[in-house]
């Protein structure tokens, strides 16, 4: 059944759900019977019976609660909101690689990202989110005036989460089936294909402004309902853990990112900097996350490993060549040519990546042939042998300590997951300050901005780093063989001074070094719609169809086969050639990217 229509498949999706999660669950005290409603939908969502006789659970309640659907749709959105190794590989062999982040060996076919069933798991998985808040909607839609009011911040909540991934979405694939998709589990077949038809992406993102608006007042009017708070304290995994501070931070953030996303090109300029004049002109109203105390997303957990999220980045890290730094991220943190850092170079460089024994920062050459990339590390390897270090590499990787870990499934058992970060934010509002979207230009706020958000970046990274199960004082890594010199903050203000440039690029480039392997999706969408920094890639000249980086990725396999009217119907209106990796999006530019020898 095709994920888009709402009724997820039973084995995966059901019968491992209620297992898999409750440790997590039991860990942020929430009630361990709250997955059997969200289990039976899973189980009976395509028969005829009465909605309420479908949800009866052992507590003896008569129908689903929305608490409960809650967590459901932030457990259905963990793969791709998190450090999940799924996503991680996914997105490092596609947004990772095409932003910059990830350093390419010049492979055979490196355009063409994980591959479409990647590309098809990841649509599935957004729609089986959409189907559980689907169920949500439906359940709060039938409720009484006075249990709206109980559960309206649950509503809110989880269609801000909605919205967040559904911006993920459309920067991937543009249109995409959104307002008539996930009933299938209420209608019939036939009734719930024709309800999904491809909605408009510029129509999308003026909804998620509108609904983040809404949510935002819904916080800033202070009438929160106490009963719905004490029950969202036990639904909430998430680092707010209930607090509706930080959920309302989190809500006005996410609509400054989108916002910011939207006002440099396109049909939604107006729409994107008038959001953004009201946020940054009414800080009381609709406040955001300042401090990295704040920072939005969710905490990791080792007794499962739905949230173990240091042994999942490992396994990706060390298991598929996808830590590799480029030169793109090298330059901009000012690395000098010989690959030695010295007074110049940014402070976050040693707890962002290993440097090889000689303490050199290398990176990929885009320049030579992946034979000749490949010969320099093995012939370094054997002089490292010969040194006796075995397991150190020549090329400069992400950081073994803080990410990637020091074997497959030996990871940082305390790297959480993150959403939005104070960094983020302050890289934000300098760009809408510098460029006068939707305020004046206001040079010294950008400055102003420009530099705590290089603090609060250094800071982040730096305490991911000394805060790791894998830290070693005094020695950066574990096959970089260097003692680790932590800056002073004078240092870390110093270098911020230094780099400070009132130009779109200089932000933009640190706004896509702080999201860096993070983050890599939004990364790709700072460097598409501004051109910041302009990435370096060679043509790959053996794979005739995708040759050099593309715009967007195609609509997938599920699509095609399952709801093929509707999704012909958007390509004929969208596609600009014939696989769809070379049609540009509305809001980004269409070559974001340099090739060499041009």
């Amino acid at each position: 059944m095709p994920a888009h229509l709402g009724c997820p498949s039973v084995p995966a999706s059901s019968l491992n759900f209620i297992e898999i999660t409750l440790n997590k669950i039991f860990m942020k005290k929430i009630f361990s019977t709250l997955f059997v409603g969200v289990v039976l939908i899973s189980l009976v969502a395509c028969s005829d019976l009465d909605y309420d006789e479908k949800y009866a659970d052992p507590s003896k309640t008569s129908k689903v609660a929305v608490p409960q659907v809650f967590t459901a749709v932030m457990f259905k959105g963990n793969t791709w909101m998190n450090p999940i190794y799924y996503r991680y590989y996914t997105q490092s062999t596609t947004s990772g690689t095409f932003s910059g982040i990830i350093g390419n060996s010049n492979t055979k076919g490196r355009f063409m990202g994980a591959g479409e069933g990647y590309f098809n798991t990841r649509w599935q998985n957004f729609y089986d989110m959409l189907t559980q808040f689907r169920l949500l909607e439906y359940t709060y839609d039938n409720l009484s005036e006075e249990e709206k009011t109980v559960n309206e911040v649950f509503y809110y909540l989880a269609r801000t989460l909605i919205d967040a991934q559904l911006h993920e979405m459309l920067s991937l694939f543009g249109d995409v089936p959104f307002n008539g998709a996930g009933t299938l589990w209420r209608t019939d077949y036939n009734s719930a294909k024709e309800q999904c038809v491809y909605d408009d992406d510029v129509t999308l993102y003026k909804q998620i402004l509108t609904e983040l608006k809404e949510a935002g007042d819904y916080f800033a009017s202070g009438n929160l309902n106490s009963i719905g708070l004490n029950s969202l304290k036990r639904q909430d995994y998430s680092v707010a853990e209930g607090n509706s501070t930080i959920w309302q931070k989190y809500i006005n953030s996410l609509r400054l990112r989108i916002a910011l996303h939207l006002a440099t090109n396109g049909d939604c300029t107006e729409e994107a900097k008038k959001a953004i004049a009201e946020i940054l002109n009414n800080p009381t109203k609709y406040p955001l996350i300042d401090n990295n105390s704040e920072n939005m997303g969710v905490t990791g957990d080792t007794k499962t490993d739905d949230f173990n999220f240091g042994k999942s980045m490992a396994q990706a890290l060390r298991t598929g060549n996808m830590a590799a730094g480029s030169q793109a991220v090298l330059d901009a943190m000012n690395v000098p040519s010989n690959g030695i850092p010295d007074a110049n170079t940014d402070p976050r460089l040693q707890v962002m990546y290993d440097c090889n024994p000689d303490g050199e920062y290398v990176a990929y050459d885009v320049n030579l042939t992946n034979a000749q990339i490949n010969a320099i590390s093995d012939q370094k390897h054997q002089e490292y042998i010969a040194r006796g270090m075995t397991s150190a590499n020549y090329y400069c990787e992400i950081d073994s300590q803080a990410v990637a870990g020091y074997e497959s499934y030996q990871g940082n058992a305390n790297l959480n997951g993150l959403w939005i970060s104070a960094a983020e934010v302050s890289f934000s509002k300098a760009e809408t300050y510098l460029m006068g979207y939707g305020v004046s230009q206001n040079e010294a706020a950008a400055k102003e901005n420009f530099i705590n958000g290089i603090k609060q970046s250094a800071e982040y990274y730096w305490n991911l780093k000394e805060t790791s199960s894998l830290y070693k004082t005094g020695n950066d890594s574990y096959a970089g063989y260097r003692s680790l010199v932590k800056p002073t903050d004078a240092e870390v203000v110093a270098y911020a001074e230094s780099v400070w440039r009132p130009t779109q690029e200089a932000v933009c480039t640190q706004l896509w070094l702080n999201f860096s392997f993070m983050n890599e999706l939004e990364a790709w969408n700072v460097v598409r719609r501004s051109g910041y920094p302009a990435v370096p890639f060679a043509e790959d000249t053996q794979m005739s169809s995708y040759p050099i980086p593309p715009n967007r990725l195609p609509y997938t396999s599920d699509e095609l086969n399952y709801n093929s009217a509707n999704c012909q119907d958007a390509i004929s209106k969208n596609y600009e050639e014939t696989t769809g990796y070379y049609t540009n999006l509305f809001w980004a530019k269409k070559t974001y990217y340099k090739l060499v020898g041009e």
